[in-house]
């Protein structure tokens, strides 16, 4: 694909007047925003920084379209004139749930769903189905015919309640992904005038891995190769990671792929794919007829009763391995269907005790798991009114541990027990002189505790904003202290988060402390979390991921690690597909989805995910399985044939 940019470099942009306006008509788009850096940067590379292009990710391409043309879709629309303002997912489904409060305590229920998870799904249905092109309005037909028609009456409210929810957000100028992909796919694309902006703007088109791409992105890229624009596609047959989540694969190769010249890359003849690959696939769809000659050398299982003694297992072989120096610590990938927290930590903990570095990929943690931050809320608590009862004795003891350097654990809860004035109006912090024993708090803690008392006290709720008062305390507080990088990454997504919460909640007229108490719950809920910018991952630790991330990072590594191998979640590849996103794909019968279709399509997607996990492996895989799951559960699943082939490592 670099090849080609450089071919148009070559005919077109260097003869031009102005080089780098030109070479910005080449579009990219590329699945996420590491794959969008990491090929921005090969084309940088390639070209010296001499032609910069317009790269983007799907969902932005998208929502910088519907930004661009807001002004257009309004009079289209004949909504308020406003600038438009993007939802987080979690203000999202908290204000999803509002609008729908009087449908959720009627008719609208599903059995066996709870209502945050219904909420999720609904919006998950109005993404899904503008990905494959369709109206809002289509959605309950859709279900009828794919999922249940018994179920009609639910259908058609969920209908109802997904149609009243765009017009909410059309009305307060609000985009989510679900809302910006519906505009684009039903009023922007379609429009004569906005296509004729997109043929001047772009002559080229880069699709960096079609097969996780979703129809909409193939009727684009179809419209402006019809407009005479080139084109230039990646395509893995062994990928569609994001099959279910709204990639439609088979939609590119019916619309896209005939258009094409055909270019088949040789696959790599270093990696176990080239040698076990067929062989291992047979086993799984036959495993009773198929004979298996002999175990290869480069397949080996670890077997214990429980997952706990798994995990240790598992940590014996690879230190073994690195002390002997047969491997490298960077050399080896952790990957597993599922990553729960209990083997996430039971993981890292061993390892490190073992001088091993272990690094999750794509980890994401609540901003609640923060102890900075859950001392910065309790702080914000003790100077506004009517926020009382979100405090208790244990949130203040952990503050001025946290906050303060001086004082201990033990003092904090002497301090909260005797120092803490709990009202549901004002609550606050008394002189350290209240406490009868003040004289056991010691001189530094003292001291400590009156600094902070005093400088809370200075901040008063009528001159100082919360999110005024949030960069004051961080600058008070943490600044003077030498913070790891995640702990900046994480006071850095509070301040954002609070910056688009207090944003909305202006937009949707609510009182400051109104916005305040939502504020405190949405952090607490867990449902924001630090996504810290790690472009580039230290270079002398083992990779933790489960097999969608491990696969969408597009990662190699000689020796790989299948964790929970005889789990049942294998045949689901990893990760759970969207409610009803079969019928949301272009190729679907229409007809009702039946269970053999899901058989079919998890069988499938279990041999695509082993022919990629196996082309991205070196030298050796060890197949890591307990008897007994989590919850005392014997495994029985699909990948039992093959881990009964393999070399068994005994510890």
């Amino acid at each position: 694909m670099i090849q080609q940019f450089g071919i148009w470099a070559e005919q077109d942009f260097c003869h031009r007047a102005n080089p780098q306006a030109a070479s910005q008509k080449v579009l990219l788009l590329a699945i996420d925003s590491e794959q969008r850096r990491n090929f921005s940067d090969h084309l940088l590379l390639f070209t010296h920084g001499r032609y910069p292009i317009t790269a983007s990710t799907p969902l932005s391409f998208l929502q910088n379209e519907v930004r661009l043309y807001w002004t257009f879709l309004v009079r289209e629309l004949g909504i308020k004139a406003q600038f438009p303002l993007v939802l987080r997912v979690e203000n999202e489904q908290e204000l999803a749930a509002q609008c729908w409060q009087q449908r959720l305590d009627g008719h609208l229920e599903m059995e066996g769903v709870g209502r945050d998870r219904l909420v999720r799904r609904m919006l998950d249905l109005l993404l899904l189905a503008a990905y494959g092109g369709y109206a809002i309005e289509s959605i309950p037909e859709m279900l009828a015919k794919g999922i249940d028609s018994t179920q009609a009456p639910l259908w058609l409210e969920m209908g109802a309640a997904l149609q009243e929810w765009r017009k909410y957000c059309w009305e307060a100028g609000l985009l989510t992904y679900g809302i910006v992909a519906d505009l684009f796919v039903q009023y922007l694309l379609p429009n004569p005038r906005y296509q004729e902006q997109l043929r001047r703007r772009f002559a080229y088109v880069m699709i960096d891995r079609a097969d996780e791409m979703p129809a909409i992105i193939a009727d684009l890229c179809r419209f402006l190769l019809d407009q005479g624009a080139e084109g230039v596609f990646s395509f893995n047959r062994n990928g569609s990671a994001r099959l279910g989540l709204g990639a439609d694969p088979d939609y590119w190769q019916q619309d896209i792929k005939p258009k094409c010249e055909v270019l088949h890359q040789p696959s790599a003849t270093v990696v176990l794919g080239s040698q076990i690959t067929d062989p291992c696939l047979d086993l799984l769809n036959n495993p009773t007829s198929y004979n298996f000659a002999e175990p290869y050398d480069q397949l080996h299982s670890i077997d214990s009763i429980s997952r706990a003694k798994l995990f240790r297992n598992v940590a014996e072989v690879i230190a073994a391995a690195i002390e002997s120096g047969t491997v490298k610590a960077n050399e080896i990938a952790i990957i597993a269907p599922g990553l729960d927290n209990i083997a996430k930590y039971a993981i890292v903990e061993i390892l490190h005790k073992k001088n091993i570095n272990v690094f999750p990929l794509n980890d994401q943690r609540p901003l609640s798991q923060s102890a900075q931050v859950r001392s910065l809320l309790t702080l914000m608590l003790l100077g506004y009114p009517k926020l009382g009862h979100l405090l208790s004795r244990d949130h203040v003891a952990e503050m001025l541990v946290v906050l303060t350097e001086a004082i201990d654990p033990v003092r904090a809860g002497m301090l909260a027990d005797s120092c803490f004035a709990p009202h549901p109006e004002m609550p606050q912090l008394l002189a350290a002189d209240t406490f009868a024993q003040w004289n056991r708090l010691g001189y530094r803690a003292t001291k400590a505790y009156e600094q902070l008392r005093q400088w809370r006290s200075e901040q008063s709720p009528q001159q100082t904003t919360p999110l005024l008062f949030l960069d004051r305390a961080i600058q008070k507080f943490f600044k003077p202290r030498k913070l790891n990088y995640e702990q900046t990454a994480t006071l850095q997504k509070l301040i954002e988060t609070a910056q688009h919460h207090w944003q909305l909640g202006q937009r949707l007229g609510d009182q400051e402390p109104v916005i305040l108490e939502k504020f405190i719950q949405l952090i607490r809920q867990g449902i924001a979390t630090a996504d810290p910018y790690a472009p580039n991952l230290p270079d002398d630790g083992i990779i933790l991921a489960t097999i969608f991330q491990y696969r969408s990072a597009r990662r190699s590594h000689r020796w790989q690690f299948w964790l929970d191998a005889s789990s049942e979640l294998w045949l689901q590849g990893g990760a759970a597909a969207l409610f009803a996103a079969p019928i949301f794909l272009k190729g679907w019968h229409g007809e009702q989805w039946t269970m053999t279709d899901q058989q079919n399509t998890d069988m499938q997607r279990l041999q695509r995910l082993i022919a990629d996990l196996l082309d991205r492996a070196g030298d050796r895989l060890y197949l890591c399985h307990s008897e007994f799951s989590t919850n005392g559960q014997t495994q029985n699943g699909i990948l039992l044939p093959l881990i009964e082939v393999c070399r068994s490592i005994g510890i």
